[in-house]
């Protein structure tokens, strides 16, 4: 997939129509996209992903897609049309995407109008597809919707990937580049077929057959009800942090709020490292408890040994003066060591005899003394382990009770906001924290029904062990019961096949992930990407125990979710050429990101320049100035092949004018508006190459 273009017209504060050329050619791949907050970058980004996927990004605010300036200045009674259009080439083929949307203005005056999707167009090789419900497929062939989030995103919240409210969203794009299709299909035809032959044989069965199948049959009924539950809570889930992100990117682009904001932010960002700290604590208190626990109970246990062994001490048998087996071995040769014989029924052998009683065994002797070296140690350990337990226990109740000042200091923050004089202000935050109050309360029914599931899955196999345990009444329902063992078996076996494959897959994701790492972070912490697709630092020097885990920063979790995004673009490129139609290669694919640098170091800023350049087969990056400065210019600028600059008309009257210099030349970034509207254009910088 190489973009070669994207035009937007009248969309969000695009008036009119703007054009964009895209460096796709030789090494100069990369476009840079300059703007002020506000100016349209994010507006730009969700453009690529409303056009191809329907799709905005969790800080799109919410509202209306068509310009106001366009709805303002058109005559009542007709209508205006927003669209985005992206011209791209894959497999050889050009594709031209257009969705539109628009607006019939009313002929009275105030009246709030409604925005209704238009058309969604796509041709391919200047050839108009006319089932519009092909569309989304053949996008979707190219490049599936549930990877679209790891190919156009906000950098400024690239964090958010390696999050675990994100991993269903992680596991279903994985589960895309598995290609585990087939094998799903085949288990869910073979479950019909089981689902079948149990329905035969609650017809043909005996009583105790058809009571155990009706049985089971009422379990799966459950299991099914409450499962469905659960994969809505999880949509709800998704839908709910896309609200929460919304609103908070509301408040931080009201002025009277943003600093009040930032610090909930920050706040919010030291809490959820605190909690990282505390699952880690009470993990390690959990390993240690699990794992050593044993040996305060072994009080008892540790004194009757002793009190054996000197027993044994005082019967002379430990340590043995002479072994029992050397006695034994003398009276078997009938030969003593001073050379006497020792013929049964004689003095010398009686002697000899005597001597058995007397010694000890040798493998009672090393047992003891294994045994006493264990003991020692236990002993030792016992101490040990209940002032870890203390210290772990200790540093828990610190980690709560910042946790506690933390959530005091946010409540108070929330009731500063909710009683703010703006009512623009107390609507977002009273919307925010009913948000967040959901959140929570899905959390919480989405465990308990977890719990239910696992348990109706335990007594579900209860009952089939039963129905396979039941001996048949007849041949017939002992062929069908045969046919349904056979099912759960083959069910049994592509479960298993589908498993080894997402181990063997995650293993070759890991390997690239840390790779990618190791090149952009100077940390020498590796990525662990676990089961359930959790992307996590460890020290590897650590790795095994409870404290390999480690507290990854905002800087490096945009790492972690960078060296991922670089993984899955790897696996993609996998994937296509695997699904193209005719065997061609399915090329490169694109990254288009906006803002990725703000909120790291220069160091993180010069290594993630340098390689996201090197990731991306082609990259549309979209800047402020500041970001653009020094280490990231330098890194991009030998890849950079477009630049354009977005020039923000402001209809404030005491705003600032700004501008930023390229190749010798000033370019605007915000300028006085001379009328009442805001809106932004779009100039090509004229690159002069040296």
């Amino acid at each position: 997939m190489k973009l070669l273009s994207v035009k937007l017209f009248n969309f969000r504060q695009f008036w009119g129509e703007v054009a964009l050329d895209l460096a796709h050619q030789g090494d100069r791949t990369t476009t840079i996209i300059h703007g002020n907050n506000g100016a349209g970058k994010t507006t730009l980004l969700n453009a690529f992903t409303w056009v191809l996927y329907e799709s905005f990004s969790a800080a799109f605010a919410a509202g209306p897609l068509v310009n106001n300036r366009a709805l303002a200045e058109a005559p009542a009674g007709s209508r205006v049309e927003c669209w985005v259009e992206v011209l791209f080439e894959h497999n050889r083929k050009e594709y031209l995407v257009r969705r539109s949307r628009y607006v019939d203005k009313s002929q009275e005056a105030g009246a709030n109008p409604e925005e209704t999707s238009g058309a969604l167009q796509l041709k391919i090789n200047g050839e108009l597809v006319r089932d519009e419900e092909q569309v989304e497929e053949m996008i979707g062939n190219v490049l599936p919707s549930t990877l679209h989030r790891y190919f156009f995103f906000d950098g400024e919240r690239i964090e958010q990937i390696v999050k675990s409210e994100n991993r269903e969203d992680m596991a279903t794009a994985i589960k895309t580049l598995l290609s585990v299709e087939m094998l799903e299909r085949g288990i869910r035809h073979l479950d019909y077929a089981r689902k079948m032959l149990e329905r035969e044989l609650k017809e043909i069965g005996d009583t105790e057959t058809k009571r155990l199948v009706s049985e089971k049959s009422a379990l799966e009924e459950e299991r099914a009800r409450k499962t469905e539950r659960r994969e809505a809570i999880v949509q709800d889930l998704l839908d709910q942090e896309d609200l929460k992100q919304k609103y908070m990117a509301q408040l931080r682009d009201l002025a009277s709020v943003k600093e009040i904001q930032q610090r909930r932010d920050d706040l919010q960002a030291q809490m959820e490292e605190l909690e990282q700290q505390l699952n880690r604590s009470e993990d390690r208190l959990r390993r240690t408890i699990s794992s050593r626990g044993y040996m305060v109970f072994l009080k008892d246990t540790i004194a009757d040994f002793k009190e054996l062994a000197a027993d044994l001490r005082r019967k002379g048998e430990l340590p043995a003066g002479i072994k029992r087996q050397f006695v034994q071995d003398l009276l078997d040769q009938q030969s003593c060591i001073c050379g006497a014989e020792l013929t049964t029924g004689t003095a010398n052998r009686q002697a000899v005899e005597s001597w058995l009683d007397k010694g000890g065994l040798q493998d009672v002797e090393e047992a003891v003394i294994k045994m006493g070296g264990e003991v020692e140690s236990l002993e030792r350990q016992i101490p040990e382990f209940w002032a870890e337990i203390d210290q772990e226990q200790a540093s828990i109740e610190n980690l709560r009770q910042k946790i506690g000042r933390l959530q005091d200091q946010l409540s108070g923050i929330r009731e500063q906001l909710k009683d703010d004089a703006d009512t623009n202000v107390q609507g977002i935050e009273r919307r925010l924290e009913d948000t967040e109050n959901k959140i929570t309360d899905r959390h919480r029914e989405d465990a308990v029904l977890k719990d239910e599931v696992s348990r109706l899955d335990a007594a579900i196999a209860g009952v089939d062990k039963k129905i396979k345990a039941h001996k048949a009444r007849d041949q017939e329902q002992a062929r069908v019961n045969r046919q349904r063992e056979a099912a759960l078996e083959a069910i049994a076996r592509l479960e298993e096949v589908k498993h080894r494959v997402d181990v063997k897959f995650r293993g070759v994701l890991e390997a690239k992930v840390r790779e990618i790492f190791r090149k952009i972070s100077f940390t020498p912490y590796l990525p662990k990407l676990t089961e359930k697709y959790e992307l996590m630092l460890i020290d590897p020097n650590l790795e095994g125990s409870g404290d390999a885990l480690v507290g990854a920063s905002t800087g490096q979790n945009q790492i972690l979710s960078l060296a991922f995004i670089g993984s899955v673009i790897d696996r993609v490129r996998v994937w296509s050429q695997k699904h193209s139609a005719i065997g061609l290669d399915g090329g490169g694919f694109p990254i288009v990101m906006d803002s990725p640098f703000g909120s790291l170091d220069s160091v993180n800023r010069s290594n993630i320049a340098e390689a996201i350049t090197e990731l991306a087969d082609q990259l549309v990056v979209m800047v402020s100035k500041t970001q653009w400065l020094n280490e990231v210019e330098r890194e991009m600028e030998e890849s950079a092949g477009a630049e354009y600059v977005l020039v923000y008309y402001t209809a404030k009257e005491d705003a600032q004018p700004d501008e930023m210099e390229r190749y010798g030349r000033r370019y605007p970034l915000v300028k006085r508006s001379p009328n009442e509207f805001t809106w932004t254009e779009v100039i090509r910088v004229d690159r002069i190459e040296a």
